[in-house]
């Protein structure tokens, strides 16, 4: 066991984090594909265009999220919530469901809205 290990408990390795202002940039190439975990009432606020949505409730988020990454779980996928809170434990679960390239955008939507970056309005 080397030292990060015994250091930080070993076991999976937390999900990476990433800036709001670097996930659009990486959004707008088409390098990763962002999923808005958060409930329906707040996408009616606008969620991040470009972003596709899907409850973190949602029994079937993982395969949903799966079919956005045209069921490739090697694909770059950031999920995003309204704090990180939610979108960190949606990371959990699809990194533990095999999903090999997830990152948790840091600070949400408080974050991206207060970077100024693109929002849209949801639409069903």
């Amino acid at each position: 066991m080397g030292l990060f290990d015994k250091l930080f408990g070993g076991g999976k390795p937390a999900i990476p984090q990433i800036d709001p202002a670097e996930a659009n940039a990486r959004l707008r190439k088409k390098q990763l594909v962002l999923v808005d975990v958060r409930t329906e009432s707040e996408w009616q606020d606008g969620v991040p265009k470009g972003a596709h949505t899907v409850t973190l409730g949602d029994p079937r988020m993982v395969d949903t999220i799966y079919g956005f990454l045209k069921e490739d779980a090697s694909a770059p996928v950031a999920v995003i919530c309204r704090s990180g809170m939610r979108s960190g434990r949606a990371a959990k679960l699809l990194a533990g469901a095999g999903f090999t390239n997830v990152s948790n955008v840091r600070g949400g939507m408080m974050a991206w809205t207060a970077a100024n970056l693109p929002v849209k309005p949801y639409r069903k």
